[in-house]
């Protein structure tokens, strides 16, 4: 029995909301989109095995079932090798562009902190508009870690993203002491974590990735 449960790769969410009112279908819509879970058809979702996975879809499947809806969790195994390959390519694509949008925005704070630390100019426009890229990585990573229940699948990633946030903070309060010396040690130190990240194009940065991709889902309203 042990070794069947080991085999078990996928959770798959089956579900049927009331059309009316139309909120409960948009609520239940937003909720499997929040977990970045693969929309297979409308109202069938699969996400990787884990523990987590296993315990929000129990849980939503129970809300469901408390509106009046019916839902179902299974443990699926792909039959074929290549449909499984190709559903992890694209939620491990969609997680990782989140943190990418994160990595993007730390290298533009980088970039605009190297001509600061030349200039030695703090002001407090810059002030209002460093501490501005710095809450919006924030909201950015916070938005990623909410959508990734991919575990080590996007380990690696997420530590990028991680890591380059807690550096830009660190130079910030840096900043903030107009202590320009350290700040530029700082940005030697991290050069390579934000040199890497020049080529991720940021212009989708205010909307993340997951919450603008409804493809295959079940359009709100």
């Amino acid at each position: 029995m042990q070794q069947e449960r080991e085999a078990v790769r996928w959770l798959q969410l089956t579900y049927k909301v009331p059309s009316e009112p139309s909120q409960k279908r948009v609520w239940v819509w937003r909720r499997v989109q929040n977990m970045g879970a693969y929309a297979l058809q409308n109202s069938v979702y699969l996400l990787p095995f884990s523990e987590e996975v296993e315990k929000r879809f129990r849980q939503l499947a129970q809300e469901i079932r408390e509106m009046g809806g019916d839902a179902s969790v299974f443990a699926v195994i792909p039959l074929d090798p290549n449909d499984e390959l190709r559903i992890q390519h694209t939620l491990l694509e969609a997680r990782n562009s989140e943190y990418n949008l994160v990595i993007a925005i730390c290298a533009q704070f980088f970039t605009r902190a190297v001509c600061l630390v030349d200039a030695q100019d703090w002001t407090e426009r810059l002030h209002a508009e460093l501490a501005e890229m710095l809450e919006k990585m924030h909201t950015l990573f916070r938005t990623a870690r909410r959508h990734d229940l991919l575990g080590a699948l996007t380990a690696a990633r997420r530590a990028t993203a991680a890591e380059t946030l807690a550096a830009c903070e660190q130079l910030f309060r840096v900043l903030l002491d107009k202590d320009y010396a350290k700040a530029r040690r700082l940005l030697d130190q991290h050069r390579d974590l934000y040199q890497d990240a020049r080529g991720v194009d940021p212009a989708s940065i205010d909307t993340p990735v997951s919450d603008v991709q409804e493809e295959g889902g079940e359009a709100p309203g």
